[in-house]
């Protein structure tokens, strides 16, 4: 769909398991191993002292992916985020989309 709370603007940063946005949308592994790569590749970045942060939907990515790696980032930012998504409609909306409607699927990013 094309609605601000979806897709281009917006979205967590998980991997899409759906057959419609599985190829296109992996924005875990971009966040977690792609982009690391290219800013270490393209800047003098001390190594071992990486953050991540997000708004929104992007600061609930950062706090979940934070959480599940420990020791990885020196800090972690989430301005606004949304905790709990499966519990308010634009959230359990996304997680449909992205994750099928399968609610066990959901509790990893929740």
């Amino acid at each position: 769909p094309k609605t601000y709370d979806f897709g281009t603007g917006a979205g967590f940063y998980l991997n899409a398991t759906t057959d419609k946005y599985k190829t296109h949308y992996n924005m875990l592994d971009y966040i977690t191993k792609e982009l690391p790569y290219l800013v270490a590749e393209r800047f003098n970045v001390l190594p071992g002292k990486a953050s991540i942060m997000g708004h929104s939907m992007g600061g609930h990515g950062a706090l979940t992916i934070a959480l599940k790696s420990p020791g990885v980032y020196s800090s972690v930012s989430a301005f606004a985020p949304i905790t709990n998504p499966s519990q308010v409609p634009w959230g359990q909306k996304a997680f449909q989309l992205y994750l099928g409607t399968d609610e066990a699927a959901w509790k990893q990013y929740d």
